[in-house]
């Protein structure tokens, strides 16, 4: 369809499409082990069921509700069931946590080991208000989970990242670490955008914390994307309106980031990206991604032309 916003791509879309399907074998998972947090509900639990539908060997989902963990655990073995032909077996293990407690996620990743994606979908949006009239603890909150959790995830799981074989002629990072964020946050003026000061500006910190450890870790690709309109709680809670926005299917983001977990999404290492580019116009300019600051966070107008 036609943009509805500015985009990168000429095409714009609002649901899933070939290119990013996990039934393409070029995005097949087998024998990797991936790791979610958020995974108890939205797109983190679609996330979860794509990767599993990709082959995935091992998943780890964290949360900080057992029970909607426990709802995802149920659907992946589901939908592994499911194929009469040929059911899949997949160790899909939880944790109830909060992203914040530095010393279980330490003790998560020792348990996890070796791994192959981290996908961070968990994050927290404060109650919509003007800045100084918001309730401190809850305004900070923002960034405690989407900054210092993304920070407290990186220290903790970066370590067992799987490397790249010693003898690999591949280009392309062994691991792969994609986070979530809102593509208003780093392209919108704050005008547009009134009542969610600290979710934004977590936001577009978590952005630029992704581009350094892109630049830190070169064994690791890292990249954020922005998951579209899709119809979360914390999209319902920003009161937003989906009558009059362009949603889009909680498959999109889903098999997106399936896509950027691959070797053909390489080139955007270290960018930002909307689900709703599409991908293959977007590998049609990857030298002039790589060649420049596109996709990355910079302000208005520098440098000078």
């Amino acid at each position: 369809m036609i943009p509805p916003l500015p985009s990168a791509t000429p095409t714009w879309h609002n649901d899933t499409y070939q290119s990013i399907s996990p039934s393409r074998p070029e995005l097949n998972v087998s024998g990797k082990t991936v790791i979610i947090t958020g995974a108890g509900s939205g797109i983190g639990q679609e996330a979860a069921l794509t990767f599993a539908k990709a082959g995935a060997s091992k998943l780890v989902l964290l949360g900080r509700d057992e029970s909607k963990l426990a709802e995802t655990q149920r659907l992946v073995a589901a939908q592994a069931e499911s194929k009469s032909e040929n059911p899949s077996v997949i160790v899909c293990d939880i944790f109830p946590v909060s992203v914040t407690d530095e010393k279980t996620m330490q003790d998560i990743a020792g348990k996890v080991g070796t791994w192959d994606v981290l996908i961070l979908a968990a994050g927290f949006l404060s109650t919509p208000g003007p800045v100084v009239s918001s309730p401190l603890d809850d305004w900070w909150q923002s960034f405690e989970t989407n900054v210092k959790g993304t920070v407290i995830a990186a220290n903790v799981f970066l370590p067992t990242a799987r490397l790249p074989p010693a003898d690999s002629s591949s280009i392309h990072p062994s691991a792969a670490i994609l986070s979530l964020t809102t593509g208003p946050a780093t392209t919108f003026p704050a005008g547009h955008l009134k009542g969610l000061s600290a979710y934004m500006s977590s936001k577009t910190a978590g952005v630029k914390l992704i581009e350094f450890l892109a630049a830190e870790n070169p064994h690791v690709f890292c990249a954020s994307v922005h998951p579209g309109m899709v119809e979360t709680y914390i999209f319902n809670k920003s009161l937003s309106n989906a009558a009059v926005l362009p949603m889009d299917t909680v498959q999109l983001p889903a098999h997106f980031l399936l896509w950027m977990a691959s070797p053909e999404a390489g080139f955007l290492n270290g960018r930002t990206v909307w689900a709703n580019w599409d991908v293959d116009e977007l590998k049609a300019m990857a030298a002039k991604i790589e060649a420049g600051r596109l996709m990355t966070v910079g302000l208005e107008g520098w440098p000078f032309s």
